[in-house]
């Protein structure tokens, strides 16, 4: 029984124009008839397209007549450019058939990580520290404001303070106080009104106790 497999990760990354390999599995009865053969490998890109097959260089090892034997041939490539980006095959030609492996996804990169320019890199650090100098400054500005303002409205409140003299709530204190006095000067106190008419009502009732007296 004869058949063709794929070893290795399913999945591969490649930068453009570097060299990749998967590794195409060959099982075959080692007999006259099956043990020549043509290996050759393919794409299908991204878009469905297939390439031309190309064929690679792969001899079959020695093996024991009529017995099943497998080969491994290795298949390395240089994809150009992003665009050949696809699942390869590889695909196996005996005299009376092909067959075909399961195929492995290359992923092809054009360009991997760079290290950016030493000068621009010197140029950015710079500018950031000097950015970050300007602000530390702006700040410290700020606070000296901010304190020489809250210092300028504390010295405002003490003069208004100063000037009123006593605070608006003593004052009105003392005013109401004073009302009271007056209005207890000016009029006389209740107890002092009724003792005086009681007086009055006495004098009058001795007069006329006086006249009755007399008229006797």
């Amino acid at each position: 029984e004869r058949s063709v497999t794929h070893t290795g990760l399913p999945i591969l990354v490649s930068l453009a124009n570097k060299a990749v390999s998967f590794h195409c599995s060959i099982t075959y009865p080692y007999t006259p008839e099956f043990k020549n053969f043509i290996v050759r490998y393919f794409h299908v890109d991204l878009q469905g397209q297939t390439s031309s097959e190309e064929k690679i260089s792969c001899q079959p090892g020695t093996g024991s007549e009529n017995q099943t034997h497998t080969t491994v041939c290795p298949i390395t490539l240089k994809p150009p450019n992003a665009s050949a980006t696809g699942t390869y095959y590889c695909s196996v030609l005996w005299p009376d058939s092909k067959m075909m492996g399961g195929g492995t996804f290359i992923l092809v990169r054009d360009t991997g990580y760079q290290e950016p320019p030493r000068g621009p890199q010197k140029l950015l650090l710079s500018c950031f520290v000097g950015i970050l100098a300007v602000l530390s400054i702006l700040a410290t500005a700020l606070l000296l404001w901010k304190k020489d303002l809250q210092h300028r409205e504390s010295e405002v409140y003490d003069c208004i303070q100063n000037e009123a003299g006593s605070p608006p709530d003593l004052q009105h204190r003392e005013s109401e106080v004073y009302d009271c006095i007056q209005n207890e000067a000016g009029s006389p106190p209740a107890s002092q009104g009724l003792l005086s008419q009681e007086k009055q009502q006495k004098f009058e009732g001795d007069g006329e106790f006086n006249l009755v007296y007399e008229n006797l």
